[in-house]
């Protein structure tokens, strides 16, 4: 019992103590009094402090409302996808704040000018520090306006391949085959080669090489190639398939299929299919895969 009066006094205690306090205050004339003299000797600066808060949230608020009501418009007519778009109204939004807090700042007295040039020298030191962030950024912007890929394309960058999943101010998000997301900085994306295959469309070439022997009937076997493809939705008949003869290898004649599907993404399906139909068909027509052989021989000694 004893042990939880103690706990009671313990929670009670400070809000006690405040309400005494705030009573001694209210209670106590001589210190309205000097508090009064207080707030009037710092009456100008708080006027103008909340002068620039009030004109801060009012700029800040009326740039968005506009930003609001002409992005929007301006995307459609510009026919900018929905990341993009709404990448460059992040990029806005900050910017609009920092008019804003400049305005303020002009409000409460404080000579942009000099500011101009205490943000020049600060920009100096923190530039070499933030160089890449600064450079990931720039080419965030050069990626939104430029965009060499969209939301959902198979892009191929610095070794990394999948689909593009978040296109952010820094950095881009990709998603591999695998299921695993690659976080590539913007900068690697402007500076490297990049590969799409889905920026205009879907459409993408598939080759398929197979060796065939030194027996073999070549103008059938390019006939027995190219028939494969016939009767595939997934391969287009415009441009049409083809089938050339590419080299003389060791074991057998290089023969290389060549066609186009009509989405990319089917690539590898297509083509494990048409491994299958080739072997039959080739197997079906006397037509040899030949395996690796080497001709060795041996000299008689004297």
């Amino acid at each position: 019992m004893l042990k939880g009066f103690f706990e009671l006094l313990k929670r009670f205690t400070l809000p006690i103590i405040v309400f005494l306090f705030l009573l001694y205050c209210f209670l106590n004339k001589s210190l309205w009094t000097d508090f009064h003299g207080y707030i009037k000797s710092f009456q100008a600066p708080i006027q103008k402090g909340v002068l620039a808060v009030l004109i801060f949230l009012a700029v800040s608020y009326i740039l968005r409302k506009i930003l609001t009501i002409i992005l929007p418009r301006l995307f459609k007519r510009l026919h900018l996808n929905e990341s993009t778009g709404n990448s460059v109204s992040t990029v806005l939004g900050y910017v609009s704040v920092i008019v804003a807090f400049l305005i303020a700042l002009s409000v409460m007295g404080v000579d942009l000018k000099s500011l101009g040039v205490l943000i020049g020298a600060l920009s100096v030191g923190l530039g070499f520090g933030l160089q890449h962030v600064v450079n990931n950024f720039i080419s965030g912007i050069l990626i939104l306006f430029e965009r060499p890929f969209r939301i959902g394309d198979w892009i191929v960058i610095n070794g990394h391949e999948g689909i593009v999943r978040k296109i952010n101010i820094r950095s881009t998000e990709l998603e591999t085959f695998d299921k695993a997301r690659i976080i590539i900085p913007n900068a690697d994306i402007i500076s490297g080669a990049l590969t799409n295959w889905t920026l205009h469309d879907l459409m993408g070439r598939l080759t398929i090489a197979v060796g065939v022997g030194y027996d073999s009937d070549l103008e059938k076997a390019l006939k027995l190639v190219v028939e494969t493809t016939k009767g595939d939705d997934r391969i287009l008949t415009d441009p049409a398939a083809s089938a050339v003869v590419t080299s003389f290898d060791d074991s057998s004649i290089g023969v290389q299929l060549r066609c186009y599907v009509g989405n990319i993404s089917q690539r590898v399906q297509v083509k494990s299919d048409l491994i299958v139909r080739i072997q039959k068909t080739f197997r079906e027509n006397g037509i040899e895969i030949p395996f690796p052989q080497r001709v060795v021989t041996y000299k008689k000694e004297e």
